[in-house]
């Protein structure tokens, strides 16, 4: 007889809508998780069997999280890393294994990373001084650069795609300050693509079948995201293909997104990526035979891997917070939603709103994801968030 058949106590570094979503996919099984984040409020909070009130680059405050926790996880990369490294040199598992995450949190570690490897990525030159970038401006061509900054960006910030005759006279919107910072070919053209890989401890590793992103062009946010992605045969395979050699060669235990770009030519290129649930898999929640959440829970237990396939072309919108509102709101519109078939609204359970901020998503299943975004679209106009 087994008395408590999920018995490890998983601790997670954040308590965001991830945190959050991993959670609610362990509840059937009565996992017990532990939360550390900074907000009082946090999405995940109410969940969480001891929630650690603390930054998350407070070593104090993570050993505390490692002490109460068999397990460790994170949700978030922009945390103290170091004191994961130790913890796990004492012997506490850390999934995925903090040193991956050191590579992740930098990304000209990470563009070296795939160069090293032989994984497709797109050009790039690495600079730290206006005259260094000045320079590197003339190692391209095409009149778009990308300029990156290597640590410290998410969700499009630290991202600029500038004029390469603004870049060679040292026009940018940034100050340098000593940090390290990239240049990057601009594939104007291409489409933006994510596959999820799933790697246990054993090595057995599942991909997801790729999804395709549409950006916001403003506030450079994924405004939906639509699977199956419009590839033939040989794109979906070079796709996973590059997907699973990547996370191979990180040797990766957990779950880790994969972004990438697809070239009208067919061509694949690595962007970047997470070492943990991903925005591009909320909607394997409803559309996919094992949801992302479900699957980093297993991985975390040790239990084998779910399969990936998809139920249905499926979409995924992002709702954001609208402009206009701020802090305390209210929603209204659900009734659209509520008479939709086969649409879901996960809201994140975040007590203050600000334009552009990640409030929730929907996800709407249908028989084509033409059908399934009509549905979804008509959907978020009609949610409206006002200031209370």
């Amino acid at each position: 007889m087994i008395s408590k058949p999920f018995g490890p106590r998983i601790g997670i570094v954040g308590g965001g809508q991830l945190g959050k979503m991993l959670i609610e996919a362990g509840l059937p099984w009565n996992v017990n998780y532990n939360v550390l984040d900074p907000g009082v409020d946090a999405p995940a909070a109410r969940y969480a069997a001891e929630f650690i009130h603390g930054s998350l680059t407070d070593r104090e405050a993570i050993l505390k999280l490692a002490e109460v926790s068999d397990i460790l996880t994170y949700e978030i990369e922009h945390i103290d890393v170091e004191t994961l490294i130790e913890l796990e040199g004492q012997g506490k598992t850390v999934i995925p294994g903090p040193r991956i995450l050191k590579t992740i949190q930098d990304k000209s570690l990470q563009k070296q990373f795939y160069s090293q490897n032989e994984l497709s990525t797109t050009p790039f030159t690495l600079f730290h001084t206006i005259d260094e970038m000045r320079g590197a401006a003339s190692d391209f061509s095409d009149e778009k650069i990308v300029v990156k900054s290597a640590k410290g960006g998410y969700d499009g910030k630290g991202v600029w795609i500038l004029n390469r005759s603004d870049v060679q006279q040292g026009n940018v919107p940034f100050e340098l300050n000593g940090n390290t910072f990239f240049l990057e070919q601009f594939l104007g053209h291409a489409r933006e693509l994510s596959v999820i890989v799933a790697r246990n401890t054993d090595g057995d590793s599942k991909t997801y079948p790729s999804v395709e992103m549409v950006f916001d062009p403003e506030l450079n946010l994924v405004d939906y995201l639509f699977a199956p992605a419009n590839v033939t045969d040989e794109e979906e395979t070079a796709l996973r293909t590059l997907a699973h050699d990547a996370i191979d060669a990180l040797e990766g235990v957990g779950l880790f997104a994969v972004e990438m770009f697809l070239t009208d030519e067919g061509e694949v290129f690595i962007n970047e990526i997470a070492p943990r649930p991903h925005n591009s898999g909320h909607q394997t929640i409803e559309g996919n035979v094992t949801s992302q959440y479900e699957q980093l829970n297993r991985i975390l237990l040790g239990l084998p891997l779910g399969e990936t396939d998809l139920y249905s072309p499926v979409v995924m919108i992002n709702l954001l917070g609208d402009q206009g509102v701020s802090g305390d709101y209210g929603l209204s519109g659900l009734d659209q939603f509520f008479a939709a078939k086969d649409a879901h609204l996960h809201w994140y359970n975040k007590s203050q709103t600000r334009p552009g901020r990640k409030m929730g998503h929907i996800t709407v299943r249908a028989s084509s994801v033409d059908e399934a975004h009509t549905t979804a679209t008509h959907i978020r106009s009609r949610l409206k968030m006002q200031q209370r």
